[in-house]
């Protein structure tokens, strides 16, 4: 006896089930494509400029911002303007500000023109421990 019920096929009209972990019937078993992943194509962090001297930044600035050491994964540096090592390559001369890393995806791509969903004031996609958010680092820590 199986151990679940039977749901339903995925394939839109079809009035077979299945235990497949893929959610197809064995009929429609082939439409079943599985996820594919992005290549990343940009060449190495360290010929982009983040180098071991842009880790010693990135470690002052959570510092100075009175981010725990245990929460800086958490974080990534925003640059303003944006960065570009061909235009500036020290880091130090542009504005560093650690924000969420879905915060910091999100200004990323509405600097790029990609829109980017606001999730509304208040709101975050991640919640951070200890009460430590982007939009608290000029107020400090709760």
């Amino acid at each position: 006896m199986p151990r679940k019920a039977p749901r339903p096929c995925r394939y839109p009209g079809c009035v077979h089930t299945t235990l497949t972990a893929i959610g197809y019937c064995e009929f429609h078993a082939h439409f079943y494509q599985p996820p594919q992943r992005h290549k990343d194509t940009r060449p190495s962090a360290a010929s982009r400029g983040y180098n071991k001297d842009w880790q010693r930044i990135r470690e002052d600035v959570l510092r100075g911002a009175g981010i725990p050491r245990e929460l800086w994964h958490l974080y990534d540096i925003h640059h303003q303007p944006e960065y570009n090592p061909e235009i500036d390559p020290d880091h130090r001369n542009y504005a560093l500000t650690p924000l969420l890393h879905g915060d910091h995806s999100r200004e990323t791509g509405r600097a790029r023109g990609a829109g980017g969903k606001s999730l509304g004031p208040g709101r975050r996609d991640r919640t951070c421990p200890l009460g430590f958010h982007s939009s608290k680092m000029g107020e400090g820590a709760e």
